[in-house]
């Protein structure tokens, strides 16, 4: 009867002391917002769908994504989605293919264009970094190797790159690591081919999927693909091979998948297409089940912009893609409903107001929460990053600044007033300083970047066991300067640092008010917090006294109602 007395006395309490909703972000530039709201990101289990243009690319070593890998304090990197994109990054990729009909990426270079029905191009653009298609002419070529069927392509995990972080290789042998492969189905599904033969080293088959009537089956569309029959692939859309493969071979040097043509239905001289739309990886424990951990997935392209990810058109040649495209890849994707999603926004900045910059924002939201909820997903997160300091082409850089501090104030009042959104600044953790040259910066530039590393701590980074020089040009440092075009990261240690200024925030955030870590501020809190109280236990120990008492009810009020 007293436990019932106090909970309902710092309820009616706590019910006065709840902050403003949707309260604004104030004057003053803030270097962070709400960080404890995706701090299961690094440290549980949890998908990051970085979300962006050319800054997020995944094929790429000295952008954002692979700073994350290099640097964040992950529990465990157990699973990580890409597509066959040309790069330098954490995939391995292989193309078999010669002669007419080849093997040609699907991006802006070639409008988008993903198949031709009776002379018309067909156009899909959502941003899988890369598509690819190959067409069954029949001169195209693929080659034989040992009386083995034939290649089409392949696409694997570098283990290098991933040695090469704090997280260390993603495979090593006697682990399990499955694959899931997906694929574009045409408009027409007899354009598909029908077979192909999936293999794990170009030798071990492990199964042939067959892509027409046998997709993996989608959430979103009332099927559930752990208890249901394969269905016949959704046209025009991404689908996926209807079981998972275990990949065994060289996976010390990372697991690698292989397309190869069927002999029983060939692609060569069908005059169907094969387009290939990437391949998660994951690793499993003895018994299969999917390991926990920070599942890598992205969603970028060179020259995006916020419009492009916020509204729901059909492409035309343009950087537009459809809710239905989106829906099915994340479904296709999804290697584990329960798994808590965080949508990850680092896009370059765009001259436009804040309200402009906000209304794109809050449509993302909008998108991500409703095709999770389709799935059955729990609902998604968004870590917001501001932009580091850098010169938008065609303006100067007092304009360009001025653009930086704009999205600033959007995501920083975003994260204000949205309990689902979380804000760091890159802008406002370097003091705005601008790594460049003189060059673009104008003289005194890149010193001012050396002076400002040296002052801060910042002289060198450490990760994956090798330290790298940020501030001086010894042994191929950086020398001051990650931007040597203005806008784009092209150092490696210069992306892992930034990236490293999030993540250590990330993981040393924390709001006495969420008691239960959740990542929200409720009246579940107050229960989980109360419990605690009445058994004594020291987590309930709010003021750090070493006490459990009533002074600890106070504290926790006055930090549950704060806005944390």
């Amino acid at each position: 009867m007293v436990r019932y007395s106090l909970h309902a006395a710092v309820l009616a309490t706590a019910a006065f002391l709840l902050p403003p909703t949707g309260a604004a972000a104030g004057d003053e530039p803030v270097l962070s917002r709400g960080l404890h709201r995706v701090r299961f990101l690094v440290e549980g289990d949890a998908r990051g769908i970085w979300l962006g243009d050319s800054w997020g690319r995944m094929g790429r070593v000295d952008r954002l994504p692979y700073g994350a890998l290099a640097t964040w304090p992950f529990s465990s990197v157990s699973a990580v989605s890409m597509a066959h994109v040309v790069g330098v990054g954490i995939g391995r990729l292989d193309d078999y293919t010669g002669g007419p009909g080849s093997l040609e990426q699907v991006d802006y270079h070639t409008g988008w264009v993903v198949e031709t029905n009776e002379g018309e191009p067909a156009r899909f653009a959502l941003p899988v970094d890369d598509m690819t298609r190959v067409f069954g002419d029949p001169g195209l070529l693929l080659p034989t190797s040992g009386g083995q069927l034939d290649r089409i392509q392949g696409l694997g995990i570098r283990n290098s790159a991933f040695g090469a972080t704090d997280s260390g290789p993603f495979s090593v042998p006697g682990q399990r690591v499955r694959c899931r492969v997906m694929y574009y189905a045409p408009a027409d599904p007899s354009d598909l081919v029908e077979r192909v033969v999936l293999t794990d080293d170009g030798v071990t088959v492990r199964g042939v999927a067959h892509l027409r009537d046998e997709s993996r089956p989608m959430w979103r569309l009332g099927q559930n693909p752990d208890a249901d029959p394969p269905s016949p692939a959704v046209p025009s859309q991404i689908n996926a091979a209807p079981f998972d493969i275990e990949l065994a071979g060289s996976l010390e040097v990372g697991p690698r998948l292989v397309v190869r043509q069927d002999p029983a239905t060939p692609l060569v001289g069908s005059g169907d297409y094969w387009c290939f739309a990437g391949a998660s990886f994951y690793r499993v424990d003895a018994s299969g089940v999917r390991e926990p951990g920070y599942y890598h997935t992205a969603l970028t392209e060179d020259s995006w912009s916020f419009a492009g990810h916020a509204l729901d058109r059909q492409s035309q040649g343009d950087k537009f893609y459809t809710d239905e495209q989106l829906g099915h890849w994340l479904d296709v994707t999804t290697l584990d409903r329960a798994q808590r999603p965080v949508v990850i926004l680092h896009i370059a900045t765009e001259s436009r107001t804040v309200e402009e910059l906000t209304g794109w924002v809050q449509r993302i939201r909008e998108r991500y929460r409703t095709l999770f909820a389709q799935i059955g997903a729990p609902e998604p997160r968004f870590l917001l990053i501001g932009s580091y300091m850098h010169q938008i082409p065609g303006r100067d850089l007092l304009s360009s600044r001025a653009a930086v501090e704009r999205l600033d104030e959007a995501f920083g009042a975003l994260a204000a007033a949205e309990t689902d959104c979380a804000f760091f600044s890159l802008y406002q953790a370097t003091d705005g300083v601008f790594f460049a040259t003189d060059d673009f910066g104008g003289p005194g530039t890149q010193q001012a970047a050396r002076d400002w590393l040296d002052a801060n701590g910042w002289s060198t980074i450490t990760y994956g066991g090798v330290t790298y020089n940020l501030s001086s040009a010894d042994d191929g440092g950086a020398d001051g300067v990650f931007t040597t075009d203005g806008l784009h990261l092209t150092s490696g240690p210069g992306a892992a640092f930034l990236a490293k200024l999030i993540g250590d925030a990330i993981a040393a955030s924390g709001c006495p008010g969420d008691f239960d870590g959740n990542g929200a501020v409720n009246t579940l809190d107050v229960l989980a917090f109360l419990n605690a109280w009445a058994a004594g236990d020291p987590s309930a120990d709010i003021n750090g006294d070493g006490a459990v008492n009533t002074l600890d009810v106070l504290a926790f009020l006055n930090a549950w109602a704060a806005d944390c």
